[in-house]
């Protein structure tokens, strides 16, 4: 209510309207009150509006909706009354008794079908024709044969654009030699080419059908053509009693006429409408084209006056105004009456806080309601008891402050100087010098704690420090012999490798040689067979097997020369790549040595004391560190 509250509620909106509103209207409760009350009752005022326009607009369209559907509803109405006289025409000129020349016959089947046959709206039927030049009666219901066809107001048949078609034509309405309206349908008798039924049909009853007069009170329905001339009249009727017929006068109104024959959808309403040749107050009118003779000549208006027809919206917007009037009184009414009294209990409250501001907390704070100002008031007295025991309360907290401030103050500057002297040890460190050591001194508890730690930090530093720098002079060491051992064994295994593949040689030449000497004697064993074929009587049986076996025995040892001289290769093979394995891990060891030589050089710039310094050995069943402190003496720097 207030827009001058802070906190979590004023946000960008409460920011916008501080600025926007003035600061006098800002700085009285009562005026904004009774601005909101304004506001509100502006607020309910146009949603009461809105609300009853809307409401009345949907009854409004609701009602428009009914005389579009009604206006529709009365062109179909129409449309399928000319339908069906121009099929009951259509069929009638088929007769077979209209073709022949006895008139007296032909009018006797007109009447006939005229009573029996064709609808009851049916006001004369006439055959005739141009056979002669010009146009005559030859068989009627009503009027004597070799009548002209003019007479009667039937010029229309006349048309020239009329002659030879075989469509059933239609005209518009005119009044007979009777003064009957009525509307007339032409259709070719068939088997004739210039003779034609004329079925004249009276709008009085179409327009006795028509339900302008039903739906509201006063209203009427008139068909009318593109022209604008009345054809069809639903007060016919009571203007003939009153003596006036309003059939074939001009409407009077042009435009709602052209809307009506050139609309392109179903129908339409005017709602709005003043003319005093149609009526003579505001009224609303429906229209909707008619088909005929295949295009929208003609045009059904429905009418209305809106005071009738828009009676019930009227009433619901008067009855909507007025129950909004009074919500809106009645509010501002009621709003009045608290907003005064909330005004005056906190005007009292707002002098009472003004002595409280001006040092006054003996104030007397009460009242005796119990709603949200009775709170504020309590919450008020409240403050005045709790500001006298917190204006007690600050005066002890001041003077323990005073206190507080010199101790924090001399603790600050011991603080400070043991900074100093910690930072000059750290720096200390951090250029290499791992021998310092922090002094606790038991004046404060957190730095001696710091000083501690880092003390045994730098005792683990110190020690972890002097290992690596034992380990890695061995690493350098063992690197060193590791490679010397690999160079070592990889010449050996390259003097093995030639050594074998000497072997290797020796024992394919002495296959070479193996293998001639066995077919040489292969060819000595045949020499002799072929002289002991010629000679029988000379035995070299016991020759001959001795020196198949030698040659046998010779064969074998050039295999087993074959079998070693195989083996000796693959021995060569396996020492030339224990050979390459060998110069592997003799760089390896290069570059092993190398490492722990960069780490030797970047260890040697830290300082420490040679008793923290412990040496472990390497290798499988070397001692652990803590074994190597105890068993082992401390290296020299």
């Amino acid at each position: 209510m207030s827009g001058d509250d802070s906190g979590s509620s004023g946000g960008t909106g409460i920011g916008i309207v501080r600025t926007i509103v003035p600061d006098f209207v800002r700085k009285r409760f009562a005026l904004k009150f009774l601005i909101v009350l304004l506001v509100m009752g502006l607020g309910i005022a146009a949603v009461g509006y809105v609300g009853t326009q809307q409401f009345s607009d949907h009854t409004r369209n609701q009602t428009e909706g009914e005389y579009r559907g009604l206006a529709a509803q009365e062109s179909n109405l129409v449309s399928q009354w000319v339908e069906t006289n121009r099929l009951s025409t259509r069929l009638a000129s088929s007769e077979p008794a209209y073709t022949g020349d006895d008139g007296q016959k032909m009018a006797n089947t007109l009447r006939n079908r005229m009573s029996e046959e064709m609808p009851s709206d049916v006001n004369a039927m006439h055959l005739v024709d141009q056979s002669s030049g010009d146009w005559e009666h030859v068989a009627s219901t009503n009027v004597p044969p070799g009548t002209p066809v003019e007479s009667g107001n039937r010029d229309w048949i006349v048309d020239e654009t009329f002659a030879g078609t075989a469509d059933v034509q239609i005209s518009s309405v005119y009044r007979t030699s009777a003064g009957i309206p009525v509307v007339g349908f032409a259709s070719r008798v068939n088997g004739t080419e210039s003779r034609y039924l004329v079925v004249e049909v009276t709008t009085n009853d179409i327009g006795g059908q028509l339900q302008g007069a039903d739906r509201a009170e006063d209203g009427f329905t008139t068909v009318v053509n593109e022209s604008g001339t009345i054809l069809i009249d639903e007060r016919a009727e009571t203007a003939e009693m009153s003596g006036g017929d309003a059939t074939l006068e001009n409407y009077g109104d042009d435009e709602i006429v052209d809307r009506a024959i050139n609309l392109e959808i179903s129908s339409d309403v005017v709602s709005d409408r003043t003319n005093q040749n149609v009526m003579d107050e505001e009224y609303a009118v429906g229209f909707a084209p008619v088909l005929v003779s295949g295009g929208n000549d003609w045009a059904v208006l429905v009418h209305a006056p809106t005071s009738v027809l828009f009676e019930d919206v009227e009433s619901v917007t008067q009855s909507g105004m007025i129950a909004t009037g009074m919500a809106v009184l009645l509010m501002l009414l009621i709003g009045a009456v608290l907003g005064y009294n909330t005004s005056s209990s906190m005007n009292r409250l707002k002098g009472k806080a003004q002595e409280m501001e001006e040092g006054n907390l003996d104030v007397d704070i009460q009242s005796g309601r119990i709603d949200s100002i009775g709170q504020l008031y309590a919450g008020f007295g409240s403050m005045r008891d709790s500001l006298k025991e917190q204006i007690d309360e600050a005066e002890r907290a001041r003077k323990e402050a005073e206190v507080s401030r010199a101790e924090a103050m001399e603790m600050s500057n011991y603080l400070q100087e043991k900074a100093e002297e910690y930072s000059e040890t750290m720096q200390a460190c951090a250029r290499g010098d791992l021998t310092q050591r922090m002094e606790p001194e038991g004046e404060n508890e957190a730095m001696d704690q710091i000083a501690q730690n880092f003390n045994e930090m730098l005792t683990e530093l110190e020690m972890t420090t002097g290992q690596l720098k034992t380990f890695a002079v061995e690493v350098e060491e063992s690197g060193r012999s590791v490679q010397q051992s690999a160079e070592t064994v990889r010449d050996a295994s390259e003097q093995v490798a030639d050594s074998i593949q000497m072997i290797s040689d020796d024992a394919y030449d002495q296959k070479e040689r193996l293998q001639n000497i066995s077919e040489e004697m292969d060819g000595v064993a045949g020499q002799l067979e072929d002289f002991a074929d010629d000679n029988p009587d000379v035995d070299f049986g016991d020759s001959l097997d001795s020196i198949r076996e030698v040659a046998s025995m010779i064969e074998e040892a050039a295999d087993l020369a074959e079998d070693t001289m195989s083996e000796s290769e693959n021995v060569a093979g396996a020492a030339e790549e224990q050979a390459a394995e060998l110069n592997e891990v003799s760089s390896r060891a290069e570059e092993l040595t190398r490492y722990a030589q960069y780490l030797g050089d970047g260890l040697g710039n830290f300082e420490t004391e040679e008793e923290h310094e412990f040496v472990f050995q390497t290798g499988a069943g070397s001692p652990g560190p803590d074994d190597a402190d105890d068993t082992n003496e401390p290296a020299e720097e």
